[in-house]
């Protein structure tokens, strides 16, 4: 710890030496996206490590504290399960060793089951087409062995595709009786699941274990128990102020948290653990936030407050800049726009920009359009909404812009590393950002403009969408909604922000994995019933695709 501390006080010192705003943008992402800090993930050692170096340049840079606690808010989240002591699964007498042999299952309830063992097929209750559980007697308090594949295998053309999901055979287990449930494998085309508890799922009350290697059909008995805990950590916002005692107050935003050593469960990299640097996602957002902070410090812009903040959380699903809406730290109803730089360290040879939402107040487009300085080309959309902070914005009926200069092959990969940026076009958009800056900070308040809004670019890639925000800090069953987006099908079929899905068609959604997984089941054009709760009330919705 003395030694990260030392390199830290170091590093800064060193950025501190330089006079060049382009050298700063190098310092600042070459910091943050060191593996000594092992990737930011949320909660973490590393995002300590970035929470102060934030907090410190702030203050060099006269930038004021404005969080809960000096310059840090914090917010609590669920970071999936973990492991308890209790683990344990005996079959005739034979112990099987945890992970290597048998796992629980994220579906898993804690608890034990010491009962016989029943072959139930596919575990597949489908009657008229085929039903695993017909002729079978003295099912209740025995432990249901559960074939992975289906009669026709997994694949996108099964006729048994919507039956053979975890939930829908947990739940028809748990439904017949069952004292728990293990699956097993020995369809040659069908890969084992993998032992992942960080996905948020609905937890079933019986345990539930997934056997790996050995044929296990002909066992007689078995002894499992699964002892699993909800694993709760701390992420934290860094927050820092101009106080001009105007007005109204601009947001400038960026995330500072990525993806640890990929155990967030968003990572495109397949191998062994390693650290994901995130140089462009998004220590290069963070470097801007931070040099935009001291030029507008220096430069003096009076007609608004501005607050700057680094989220936190927002890989796990915008939990930093949603907890920030929730128990801001000023007045939101006084924010006048919000800014939110993203991924903006890969300027191309074009010098092409996005900078979208344009349309969420009537002067945006005209100015981001008319910007000369950085010679950026700027690419705009209209929509407020996007898979970033800015969304938390725009649905608490803000005007916001986010800035991002495109995708890359490094994108959530351990290759994404502070030597790939472009900081000379770093630079650019610190010219360009400053220059619209200055033209807004004469423009007075903005008034909110609700869009038409698309989908965002990191959306899971069905052949359909709702066109629906998931509120991902939702720990309920269903589905909650957080945002419409107009002219989709959920929009048209009269969903509202604040609905729960907890049915789409014959699957009962009772998370996001079970709503990604019902999505999967329909083309364009197909038409379905969806159940929603609002109000406490059930609605019954029909939805077009």
């Amino acid at each position: 710890m003395k030694r990260l501390i030392i390199v830290f006080s170091l590093s800064l010192n060193f950025l501190i030496a330089q006079n060049s705003t382009l050298d700063n943008l190098s310092a600042h992402v070459y910091f943050l996206s060191d593996d000594r800090l092992e990737g930011r993930g949320t909660g973490s050692l590393g995002e300590a490590l970035a929470l102060e170096y934030i907090s410190n340049v702030f203050k060099e840079y006269g930038i004021v504290p404005k969080g809960e606690n000096s310059f840090v808010q914090n917010f609590e989240f669920k970071s999936g399960k973990k492991l308890g002591v209790l683990n344990g699964c005996i079959v005739d007498g034979r112990k099987l060793e945890l992970e290597k042999e048998y796992f629980p299952l994220n579906y898993s309830g804690s608890g034990s089951a010491n009962a016989s063992l029943v072959n139930l097929g596919y575990g597949i209750h489908a009657p008229g087409l085929y039903d695993d559980y017909e002729n079978k007697d003295e099912l209740k308090n025995k432990v249901f062995l559960i074939n992975l594949s289906s009669p026709d295998g997994i694949h996108p053309h099964s006729k048994y595709l919507q039956y053979t999901d975890y939930q829908t055979r947990i739940k028809t287990a748990e439904a017949f009786g069952a004292a728990g449930v293990i699956f097993y494998n020995v369809d040659e085309n069908l890969d084992d699941p993998s032992f992942d508890l960080s996905m948020k799922v609905k937890e079933f009350e019986i345990p539930v274990i997934f056997v790996k290697g050995g044929d296990i059909r002909n066992a007689l008995s078995v002894k499992i128990s699964v002892d699993l805990y909800q694993d709760e950590k701390v992420g934290h916002n860094v927050i820092g102020f101009i106080d001009n005692n105007a007005s109204s107050t601009v947001v400038l935003g960026a995330h500072y948290d990525h993806l640890g050593w990929g155990e967030e469960g968003n990572s495109l990299y397949r191998g062994e653990p390693a650290i994901h640097n995130g140089a462009d996602d998004n220590a290069s957002g963070v470097s801007l936030l931070l040099e935009l902070a001291k030029s507008i410090k220096e430069e003096g812009l009076k007609n608004n407050n501005y607050l700057f903040i680094a989220f936190s959380g927002e890989e796990l699903g915008l939990y930093g800049s949603k907890s920030f809406i929730q128990n801001a730290t000023i007045d939101t109803s006084e924010i006048n726009y919000m800014l939110n730089f993203d991924m903006v360290g890969r300027l191309d040879e074009e010098g092409a920009m996005a900078v979208n939402g344009v349309g969420t107040a009537k002067i945006f487009k005209e100015l981001v359009e008319g910007i000369k300085e950085g010679e950026i080309k700027v690419k705009t959309t209209e929509s407020g909404m996007g898979p970033s902070d800015h969304a938390s914005f725009y649905l608490a009926n803000i005007p916001v812009l986010h800035f991002y200069t495109g995708n890359n092959p490094d994108y959530h990969k351990p290759s994404d590393d502070a030597w790939l940026i472009n900081y000379p076009g770093m630079y650019r958009v610190y010219e360009y950002t400053m220059a619209l800056l200055r033209d807004l900070d004469d423009e007075g308040e903005l008034e909110f403009v609700k869009t038409k809004d698309t989908d965002n670019k990191n959306a899971p890639k069905f052949s359909v969408t709702l066109g629906v925000v998931p509120d991902y800090m939702y720990d309920g069953l269903g589905m909650r909604i957080d945002g419409v987006t107009e002219g989709k099908p959920a929009s048209i079929a009269g969903m509202k922000t604040g609905d729960i899905v907890v049915f789409l068609g014959q699957i009962e959604i009772t998370d996001m994995m079970a709503y990604m997984t019902a999505l999967s089941k329909f083309q364009k054009g197909d038409r379905t019933t969806a159940v929603v709760m609002r109000d406490g009330k059930e609605l019954k919705l029909e939805v077009e695709f």
